[in-house]
């Protein structure tokens, strides 16, 4: 018999729906990317490797991620949901690959954090040493940087958006008056075509333009971060692919626009192309030649909103797939608690502090210059592994939908880009392990094949010991409740 006196339980508390619109999806795609940093720092290593036909190495890398958007566009009609790829796969494959796709891509955005907190930790404490002279510990502005982020995510998902919505606006006003400055003076010798010859590059088309490309396909890594928000948008089956790639183009636009810029300031020669990539400051060398020392600050206040943006985002995004996951029963419930103002507090507190704890203890230990590009170079292999499922999936989810029917000739149009999207990751896969990077790089490339063996053990282990449990993992659609 019902107790009367006992007040009914409450409904458990979900993301608030149709919360977010097209720009702040796009916010959260494009502040991820981290623009400023990925044309800043990207441009750098792909001179290295382009030389003068630095721009054509983005314009291929651009289309490549185009084609890798176009497959996330496709899942993310298919099945909106804050789970994200973890959802997709589970879709295409089963639960199984989805579990293990879920962790991939979650292991990627956790790698993401050390390397954008120990990054910024060793950028400002340099900013600080060189400007005033003041020794300021790296560990200082790294905690601050976390304790913002985690803060907003607790805040609500309107902060984190707005917050990255601001930085990404300054990140990119900012380089856009620095390409116009340089363009309107002519750069070193005059505008030209040259960085978008496919002789151009010294190491010939295959072994530089294409090559290069592993670091413009890198520097796009986050675009699809705006599937984690698919219980909060909008309309979610339009606005998350409009907004994954409507992010792609304008950031493609974006590194065309700046790689272009570095490579005329310089000169688009081989000589000019060489002294880009052996500059580490090679922005700042061009802020101050063509602009003066106003534009310099202006560059690094750029570098600094872009990594705020970005790690903002990251928690944000982050936090929502341990929601997902800690809901679903694959990680602790209490990762799926939502605080009054329906934001996921407990899994952005629980990320943002894994992070900084991850960070400070081994960027202690091995510096933090090293654990950031330790961290990025493991983190590609997540990504790349990642989005090779997803295209995979969405060429074998088409062909179930068609069954024994004969593909129609846009059908057979449509299943050429996920194709495209597979060799575009083949050439980064190819770029990151040959030849074999030194120690300790080498070394990530076999713990993330023990890592993906382990998970497909474990989800192999749950399907037949607790299949209900796994097949909770796969049950997250737009609007639904988990059964």
């Amino acid at each position: 018999m019902t107790n009367l006196n006992t007040p009914p339980e409450s409904p458990p508390r979900r993301l608030e729906a149709d919360s977010i619109g097209l720009s702040g999806a796009v916010a959260q795609s494009a502040a991820l990317v981290g623009p400023a940093a990925g044309a800043i720092v990207g441009t750098i290593f792909v001179a290295g490797l382009a030389g003068p036909a630095a721009s054509l190495a983005f314009l291929i890398g651009t289309a490549i991620c185009l084609c890798i958007a176009k497959v996330i566009g496709d899942h993310a009609r298919f099945f909106p949901s804050a789970g994200s790829f973890y959802t997709y796969l589970t879709q295409s494959f089963g639960p199984r690959t989805g579990f293990v796709g879920g962790l991939l891509l979650f292991g990627a955005y956790l790698l993401l954090l050390p390397f954008q907190l120990a990054f910024f930790g060793t950028f400002v404490s340099s900013l600080f040493k060189s400007g005033w002279g003041w020794d300021l510990p790296w560990q200082i502005p790294a905690a601050l940087l976390v304790a913002l982020s985690v803060g907003l995510a607790v805040a609500g998902v309107a902060y984190s958006l707005n917050a990255g919505l601001i930085g990404l606006g300054v990140e990119v006003a900012i380089l856009a008056i620095f390409s116009l400055t340089i363009l309107v003076q002519g750069g070193a010798n005059g505008l030209s075509l040259e960085p978008f010859n496919p002789t151009a590059s010294p190491k010939g088309f295959i072994g530089g333009v294409m090559l290069a490309c592993v670091f413009t396909i890198f520097a796009f890594v986050g675009f699809e971060s705006a599937t984690t928000l698919g219980e909060e948008v909008r309309e979610p089956r339009k606005i998350i692919p409009q907004a994954v790639m409507l992010t792609t183009l304008v950031i493609g636009f974006f590194f065309l626009l700046v790689s272009y810029t570095a490579t005329i300031g310089f000169g688009a020669t081989t000589a000019g192309a060489a002294e880009l990539a052996a500059d580490p400051a090679a922005f700042n060398t061009l802020a101050l030649e063509f602009g003066g020392p106003w534009l310099s600050i202006l560059i690094n206040l750029a570098l600094i909103s872009s990594f705020v943006a970005l790690n903002v985002v990251t928690v944000n995004a982050g936090s929502r797939m341990l929601y997902a996951l800690g809901r679903d029963h694959m990680l602790p419930e209490s990762l799926s608690a939502l605080n009054s103002r329906n934001a996921p507090g407990a899994a952005a507190c629980w990320i943002g502090g894994t992070g900084i704890a991850a960070t400070l203890l081994f960027g202690g230990i091995w510096g933090p210059g090293d654990y950031a590009n330790w961290s990025a170079f493991f983190a590609t292999f997540f990504f790349i592994a990642a989005y090779t499922l997803l295209c995979i999936g969405i060429l074998r989810y088409k062909r179930q939908q068609r069954g024994s029917k004969r593909p129609t000739g846009r059908e057979m149009l449509s299943d050429v880009v996920p194709v495209i999207a597979l060799a575009g990751l083949a050439l980064v896969l190819y770029g990151n392990v040959h030849p074999l990077p030194p120690s300790p790089l080498r070394y990530f490339i076999w713990i993330t094949v023990v890592l993906i063996i382990a998970a497909s053990a474990v989800a192999v282990y749950l399907g037949r010991t607790q299949p209900e449990r796994l097949r909770r993992a796969g049950q997250l659609l737009a609007g639904e409740e988990v059964t």
